[in-house]
């Protein structure tokens, strides 16, 4: 299991700094390009939207990662420990489910793209190729947060031996 969370955080990161730094350099030469070269890049556009869904997508993994992502604890809190971390370990399964159901219907998405022969609005390039962006980003989601639902369960399994 640490093999493989080591080689997702990886690709985690690598994904988010990279995409991230394209972004920034793109917003910042369109931002330039209008206002001081008085002409529009508008392929930045293009890029920059596609660019943001898969950052979007492998940041939410780093969330999960991080355990940084937001919860309503109201309710929970006022549960005995092993009820939080077992409610802890549902969310993740409900999580997993709607990650499957997101990963299926982006491909069927990217296949009907590609059997209909879609392109981009403003590159005419192939959609299903920017459409692939769901599937890889839930992929990586679904892998991390199979990951944490194991740790999640461990954890839960864990509370009443503490003690004794």
């Amino acid at each position: 299991m640490n093999s493989v969370d080591k080689a997702l955080r990886g690709i985690e990161d690598w994904i988010n700094v990279v995409t991230f730094v394209i972004m920034l350099t793109l917003t910042f030469a369109n931002v330039f390009s209008r206002f001081v070269l008085h002409a529009s890049l508008a392929f930045t556009d293009e890029f920059v939207t596609v660019l943001f869904v898969l950052c979007s997508l492998a940041g939410s993994s780093v969330g999960q990662r991080n355990r940084n992502h937001l919860g309503l604890d109201f309710f929970t809190s006022f549960l005995p420990e092993k009820g939080q971390r077992f409610l802890s370990f549902v969310a993740n399964i409900l999580a997993l489910i709607f990650l499957a159901i997101l990963f299926w219907h982006g491909c069927g998405m990217v296949k009907s793209e590609y059997v209909l022969k879609q392109v981009s609005t403003t590159m005419q390039y192939p959609q299903w190729i920017y459409g692939l962006t769901i599937p890889v980003g839930s992929a990586i989601m679904i892998v991390r947060y199979a990951i944490d639902s194991v740790l999640k369960w461990h954890e839960f399994l864990a509370v009443g031996k503490e003690e004794k």
